[in-house]
């Protein structure tokens, strides 16, 4: 390890898992940490987790000869909504007990060092910019397709916090006025459509509604155990409800897409979560549908792609949040 390396701890937590990288300034990960979050037993308990598991990896970072004084500090990446500047966790709606929590001021004199917060989505934005799919770009967004949708824009280099740290919500753009309802009690939202509840839900619905289907048979007529990864593998064998279930998808997708690269003008769209293992089951109708209903000169040059850092992309994302906030990034 050289003299004048510097080095930074990334943390992703999430409402079941911690994850914890220790990293150097070139973006290279040395050390990884990863354990439950025990949410359910309450925020001591996983703010006890968060501190084992970022000591965890300084541990091991000593026994690599890493001094405590080559470290820069470490970034949280969370979800919230949260505030960045004071470093308070407004909500966190899946870390029960989570209110107006200062959780830099806590974790600053828990672990003696400098403590960044970025949302969760933000910085899984920021990883991939830097270190995955976005690298050489200056202007991206983030799509991360899980139980919800979130976002992350990346604009001139920089994370889009907007006023008061709301931006990027690109789930609760609305593709339906009327719509089916969201979780945030709007009706219409992209997230109710395109997320993989929402891919569940639709199809839940239209096989009670008496569409057939071979998922019926996979999950012995047990609806509640449909998942979106079956919806996919069943659409990949050619079942025609599926099928015409994640053509839609992509179609709202693609709505979401073009509306967003309609007025930010990326050079890059990626996304992430769960979903993206369909592959070009959803990628290709994806593209072409956000082809159709974006401005032709704004979507003309954009890629729309998988993110390629996975589950560590929060991580290395709340890394590079330290490098950003001291000004080396």
């Amino acid at each position: 390890m050289g003299q004048d390396t510097k080095y930074i701890v990334g943390v992703d937590l999430g409402g079941t898992n911690i994850v914890s990288l220790l990293m150097n300034e070139r973006g290279e990960v040395l050390e990884r940490d990863a354990r439950l979050t025990l949410a359910k037993e309450g925020r001591e308990r996983t703010i006890s987790q968060i501190t084992g598991s970022v000591s965890a990896v300084l541990e091991k970072g000593r026994k690599l000869g890493i001094s405590p004084d080559s470290l820069l500090g470490v970034g949280i990446g969370s979800p919230g909504p949260l505030n960045t500047k004071k470093g308070v966790i407004h909500f966190a709606p899946n870390l029960p007990g989570w209110r107006e929590v200062p959780l830099v001021e806590i974790l600053t004199q828990k672990l003696s060092m400098p403590v960044f917060l970025e949302n969760d989505a933000n910085a899984a934005a920021l990883g991939e910019w830097w270190k995955g799919a976005g690298r050489n770009t200056s202007n991206l967004v983030l799509f991360t397709l899980g139980t919800g949708i979130g976002g992350g824009i990346i604009i001139d280099g920089e994370v889009f916090h907007g006023a008061w740290d709301t931006a990027a919500e690109v789930g609760h753009i609305i593709i339906h006025e009327e719509g089916l309802l969201c979780n945030c009690g709007t009706r219409g939202c992209l997230e109710a459509y395109a997320s993989a509840t929402g891919v569940v839900r639709r199809t839940v619905k239209a096989i009670k509604e008496g569409r057939e289907t071979i998922l019926t048979d996979w999950v012995q007529n047990r609806l509640e155990d449909i998942t979106c990864e079956l919806v996919y593998k069943a659409a990949q064998k050619g079942d025609k409800l599926c099928s015409w279930i994640v053509e839609e998808t992509a179609r709202y997708l693609g709505v979401g897409i073009a509306s967003i690269v309609n007025i930010l003008n990326p050079e890059v769209v990626i996304l992430a979560g769960g979903m993206i293992k369909a592959k070009d089951l959803l990628f290709k109708p994806v593209r072409e549908y956000a082809k159709r209903y974006a401005l032709k000169d704004a979507i003309e040059g954009v890629s729309i792609v998988p993110a390629e850092l996975g589950d560590d992309a929060g991580a290395i994302g709340a890394a590079a949040t330290v490098l950003k906030r001291k000004g080396l990034l």
